[in-house]
């Protein structure tokens, strides 16, 4: 569960702090995860499992549940980002650098294009496939389906919401565009350089 509150500060030269307080938990438990503050509130996530011990009044510790807007300026914080860089070096470590990915997705997208050109072409009868060249893509076609099919194949759309998945891509997509058109292309159409 999600909750929220706010410190609590007294001044003076014994001035102290009020946050929330974290239960003692057996080793291997999850605790409290700090996500992150917005607008002078802290938010947290207390594991389901995790019984807390009473909480100061003077913060106001609450349960909460986020918008969306605040959903994506909490993945914009230090927390996110620690976890993002825990699993890029991860990935680095087990599968490869940035520069294999890049070769293994320009594959991805060689094929592709090259399917997508072949099936236009064969629809479009302006160079038609023979049988041969038909049976050697429906069989990669296959073996991806089969892999996809037991598992040895694990698509992003299987644990995210593929909907959402293509909205949020289709959303990235177009405000890069639009900051290619109206940081650069407009710019240079403007001082004549297009």
């Amino acid at each position: 569960m999600i909750y929220a509150y706010e410190l609590h500060k007294t001044e003076g030269p014994y001035g102290t702090v009020l946050r929330h307080v974290s239960p003692s938990v057996e080793e291997g438990e999850q605790n409290i995860t700090v996500l992150g503050t917005l607008d002078d509130t802290i938010y947290v996530h207390v594991p389901e499992t995790l019984t807390l011990p009473d909480q100061p009044e003077e913060i106001n510790f609450r349960s909460v549940v986020l918008t969306e807007e605040q959903k994506e300026l909490l993945k914009k914080q230090a927390l996110v980002s620690l976890k993002k860089s825990s699993v890029r070096k991860s990935i680095e470590t087990d599968i490869g650098d940035v520069h294999d990915l890049i070769a293994d997705c320009m594959k991805l997208i060689e094929f592709n294009m090259l399917l997508t050109a072949r099936l236009a072409a064969d629809y479009f009868q302006t160079e038609p496939m023979d049988v041969t060249t038909k049976q050697t893509y429906a069989d990669r076609n296959q073996a991806f389906l089969n892999a996809v099919a037991i598992g040895d194949v694990t698509l992003r759309g299987s644990f995210e919401d593929a909907d959402e998945m293509m909205l949020k891509i289709m959303s990235r997509y177009s405000k890069i565009q639009d900051h290619v058109k109206t940081e650069y292309i407009d710019q240079l159409k403007e001082i004549g350089l297009d």
